[in-house]
């Protein structure tokens, strides 16, 4: 799958794309918000082949797409919209983007991407995102994208991958497909 967009080109893993995610994982400014150390290329790897193994999943009902510059190719980060099944009406939604591309508006422009990947393509209800309160921009543009503040997680233990440490406190926020279709027309800020 891709997708275009005015600067950007949303795509499809590939294996070559391992080095790029491996440096701004490693980048203590995007480190700031995710409480662990660096990730390690074994990791990004991993994170890579995952990727592309649901990239050929039929039918499919993740996507987690590279974030790449529309002009030169270079890879900006990712995003992505998983359902735990086609059935699913409910989904989620994730995005990262290398520190060095912070406030250029990358990151909205690839989340309006991906959340029109959700409700067109896997026909979801509604689309969760979480973020640590810490990360302003994070909560601006969700905030800006229509995403309602649902619940407020306190600090805390974590699960899965994040078991082995403490969470900060977290919101977890909500977007309909109702006011995403009600945002399409209105003037887009990035």
């Amino acid at each position: 799958m891709e997708k275009l967009t005015e600067r950007l080109l949303l795509r499809e893993f590939t294996k070559q794309d391992v080095d790029a995610i491996t440096e701004f994982r490693r980048d203590p400014r995007y480190l700031e918000y995710y409480y662990r150390p660096a990730y390690t290329r074994e990791e990004c790897v991993r994170f890579v082949e995952q990727c592309i193994a649901w990239s050929k999943e039929n039918p499919r009902c993740k996507f987690q797409l590279a974030i790449t510059n529309r002009s030169n190719g270079v890879l900006l980060g990712n995003c992505g919209v998983r359902t735990e099944s086609i059935e699913s009406r409910r989904g989620d939604i994730g995005y990262e983007l290398s520190p060095v591309y912070w406030g250029q508006g990358f990151a909205s422009e690839a989340v309006r991407s991906i959340l029109q990947i959700g409700f067109e393509d896997l026909d979801l209800d509604e689309i969760e995102a979480r973020c640590v309160v810490a990360n302003k921009r994070s909560v601006r543009l969700l905030r800006r994208l229509g995403f309602e503040e649902a619940e407020r997680v306190p600090p805390g233990p974590g699960r899965g991958e994040f078991a082995n440490r403490m969470l900060p406190e977290r919101y977890v926020f909500l977007l309909r497909r109702d006011k995403w279709i009600y945002s399409l027309f209105q003037p887009q800020e990035s």
